[in-house]
């Protein structure tokens, strides 16, 4: 059995390999089906001994095919009992199953979370050229100081009133990052920890995975319950206080001096997760807790995904002095920025272009969001409500129909439309509304589509 050679772009070798296989695996050559010799075989194909002598070697390796001594090489004996080949790409779409055609997605609400359009490319490579020109080429630890650090330690005390210094500020890929090495971290000498309900689900399941017992405190207007806190014993706090997620509150001042004082009382640490801080429209915002703290019990942390890209997984820890376990021999494992991308985010701040961005996106994202308030206003009462609460990249809806939360998103999808469910942010399926809710995530909506989409969603969840 001669094989033919024709597929373009593939070594020759490889034809009579891949030739001689499949015969051999659809029972096209029997067992102790003896091979052509590789001289035979080259001269009849007209190519080089050595081309062969490479395919036939490959089929022993494999155990294709056996080579007895100065007999020849045969077809080996392969036992497939319910085995079965692989079907031919033209049987596989014969037999498939004809798929329902996808609806087109024309706007999705879930994983574009910034505004692509208003990232200042020019200014983000000329910082990105200025590292190449200063970069080093040993690990970071032989720098004599970290550019990013001393940035971020102005800038973290300038506009959120949080102190640090270069050895309690941890950078690392990610919120999510820092939070399993803190976990890892405190693995010995703490178990328990609380998180808000609804609250940002990775966290929560990132330390029960780590075996942590975790507890649910409800949410309401003012953030987190503290009455509720109170009762609860644990020794640690996952917190978002600047902006809620997803309700999108923010904790007064006399709260946050509760959750202070609870901590203090009970030895116990709070995670503040600055999260969405750098957006709030129509007030000021409050200082962070870590900033009120004068127990030293908040680990504070923030992100450069939202207000700049989520690609650029950049995040940073400012951990207590009191820290309770010694650290230093696990910093290593928080060094997974690459420094060439810390070096030109240090040279994005010290620059201006951080602060001059961070300006433009406030004036940016707080029209969208007025647009999706108008727009959400002009619905009719009752069928849908939310929070109007100026802050943040996102709002939480309230969806009143007798829809299950499920069919709410196939509805939205058929519109073209893909949306968040907000189960997803309860630990406990009880504590959920009686109507379901999504999340109506409009940083990256053009400004223009945004009265578009909800109109869009009205008519898939109420027509």
């Amino acid at each position: 059995m001669i094989p033919i050679l024709h597929q373009s772009g593939k070594l020759l070798y490889e034809q009579v390999y891949e030739f001689y296989r499949e015969a051999i695996l659809h029972k096209r050559l029997p067992y102790n089906y003896r091979l052509p010799s590789h001289r035979t075989l080259a001269r009849e194909l007209g190519i080089g001994i050595n081309t062969i002598l490479r395919a036939y070697e490959q089929l022993i390796h494999e155990g294709y095919v056996r080579n007895e001594n100065r007999k020849g090489l045969f077809v080996a004996r392969i036992d497939s009992g319910d085995w079965q080949v692989r079907p031919t790409r033209a049987t596989e779409q014969a037999s498939a199953p004809k798929k329902k055609p996808k609806a087109v997605v024309e706007f999705k609400l879930t994983d574009q979370i910034v505004d692509e359009r208003s990232f200042p490319l020019k200014e983000w490579r000329k910082c990105t050229n200025l590292a190449l020109d200063n970069m080093t080429f040993q690990y970071e630890s032989a720098e004599a100081s970290d550019p990013l650090k001393e940035q971020l330690i102005r800038y973290l005390y300038d506009y959120r009133g949080v102190v640090t210094t270069p050895d309690r500020l941890l950078i690392g890929s990610g919120t999510n990052a820092l939070l399993f090495w803190l976990a890892f971290v405190l693995r010995k000498t703490h178990s328990r920890i609380a998180f808000e309900e609804p609250g940002y689900h990775r966290p929560r399941a990132l330390f029960s995975e780590l075996d942590y017992s975790t507890k649910a405190v409800a949410v309401n207007a003012d953030g987190l319950d503290v009455q509720q806190l109170k009762r609860v014993k644990a020794d640690l706090l996952y917190l978002t206080p600047s902006h809620q997620f997803p309700t999108g509150g923010a904790i007064p001042v006399g709260n946050r001096v509760q959750i202070l004082t609870w901590a203090r009382k009970n030895k116990a640490y709070i995670i503040e997760d600055d999260f969405d801080s750098e957006f709030r429209y129509k007030t000021r915002l409050m200082p962070s807790l870590q900033g009120l703290d004068t127990y030293n019990t908040v680990i504070y942390t923030g992100t450069f995904s939202n207000a700049l890209m989520p690609s650029l997984r950049v995040a940073y820890m400012v951990l207590p002095a009191s820290f309770p376990v010694d650290y230093a021999g696990y910093m290593y494992l928080t060094n997974t920025v690459p420094y060439i991308t810390r070096r030109t985010l240090a040279y994005f701040i010290e620059k201006g272009y951080w602060e001059r961005h961070l300006k433009r996106m406030r004036k940016v994202y707080h029209e969208k969001y007025e647009a999706c308030i108008a727009a959400l206003r002009k619905l009719p009462a009752g069928d849908i409500t939310f929070n109007d609460n100026p802050s943040g990249l996102n709002i939480l809806l309230g969806v009143h129909t007798r829809s299950s939360e499920r069919e709410l998103l196939e509805q939205a999808t058929r519109q073209g439309i893909v949306i968040r469910p907000a189960s997803v942010f309860y630990a406990e399926a009880s504590n959920r509304p009686k109507h379901p809710e999504v999340l109506f995530e409009f940083s990256a909506l053009p400004l223009q589509a945004i009265e578009r989409v909800v109109k869009k969603l009205h008519t898939a969840w109420f027509s």
